[in-house]
């Protein structure tokens, strides 16, 4: 199985949470060893999938069958917009394509 493993936070949310994208690398990596990795260092979740660099060349590998599923620690590294949200999942959905929230109770 091909796993993306995403990971993101920007950086008002590390000082202020302690998200850090080594934590979130190391959980989807203990669930997913041999994922291949983007992550979007700095980026609030609630700007646009086109200010997402990282999440635009996964959805570019979803859409060229390069996935299988893709995996992050927990929803609100995915997304925070819900317009953006569907955008994602309309790729995702046309691919057969589900993703998991590896420290939550949800999936698709």
């Amino acid at each position: 199985m091909r796993v993306a493993l995403y990971a993101r936070v920007s950086t008002e949310e590390q000082a202020l949470h302690g998200l850090s994208i080594d934590a979130q690398l190391a959980a989807l990596r203990e669930a997913y060893p041999n994922g291949q990795e983007y992550v979007d260092l700095g980026i609030s979740a609630r700007k646009p999938i086109s200010k997402r660099p990282e999440l635009q060349r996964l959805l570019r590998d979803v859409e060229q069958g390069k996935i299988d599923l893709v995996a992050f620690t927990k929803l609100d590294r995915w997304t925070r917009n819900i317009r953006e949200y569907y955008k994602c999942q309309d790729i995702l959905d046309a691919h057969n394509v589900p993703w998991k929230a590896i420290q939550e109770d949800y999936e698709t």
